[in-house]
C-alpha cells in the first residue's frame, strides 16, 4: 500500500512512482485528503451518494450482501456515500473502474480518499476476506472475464 496526499480528490504527486509501503506521516494539511492505494489483494468498493444528481449506489447492492459490507473495515465519504475495504479472495481480474450503478472499485491501480482519523496500517485487522457470493457480485460488475 501506499498513502499519498490530494488537493481536491487529485494526487499532488505521481503516485505510481512511489514504492510499495510508502506513506504519507504528520498532519494531513487543510485543504488536502490523504488518499490510500490498495495493494496486492484488498480492493475499495467505493459506493457512491450524491442526493443532487440522483446517484444512489446503495439501491444496486443485494440486500443479502450489506451485512458483509458493513463487517468489514469502512466509512462514510463526505457525500454520505461509503468505502468498503475487502481482502478479495477470489480468483478473476479485477479492474478499478466504474460500474455505472454509482458503485466503483478501487484497486492496486487506483486509489481511495481515506476520510478516517489514523494511519490505515492501525487498521488492517479490520479488513475482512470475502466471501464467495460477495467474489460473484464484484465479479459480475467488474471483472474483465465471465
Amino acid at each position: 500500500m501506499r498513502s499519498f496526499l490530494c488537493k481536491n480528490k487529485a494526487p499532488i504527486c505521481k503516485w505510481g512512482m512511489l514504492p510499495e509501503n510508502t506513506y504519507f506521516e504528520g498532519k494531513v494539511p487543510e485543504g488536502y485528503q490523504l488518499a490510500i492505494n490498495p495493494s496486492g489483494n484488498y480492493i475499495v468498493i467505493d459506493v457512491d451518494v450524491n442526493e443532487e444528481k440522483g446517484k444512489d449506489g446503495f439501491k444496486h447492492i443485494p440486500i443479502e450482501l450489506l451485512e458483509e459490507l458493513y463487517s468489514t473495515l469502512n466509512y462514510k465519504t463526505k457525500r454520505n456515500g461509503r468505502h468498503f475495504w475487502f481482502k478479495y479472495t477470489g480468483n478473476k481480474p479485477l479492474g478499478n473502474k466504474t460500474s455505472g450503478l454509482d458503485i466503483d472499485l478501487r484497486t492496486k491501480n487506483g486509489y481511495a480518499i481515506w476520510y478516517r482519523e489514523g494511519d490505515i496500517r492501525d487498521c488492517l485487522h479490520l479488513i475482512k476476506e470475502t466471501s464467495n457470493e460477495m467474489n460473484l457480485w464484484i465479479e459480475k460488475l467488474f471483472s474483465y472475464v465471465d
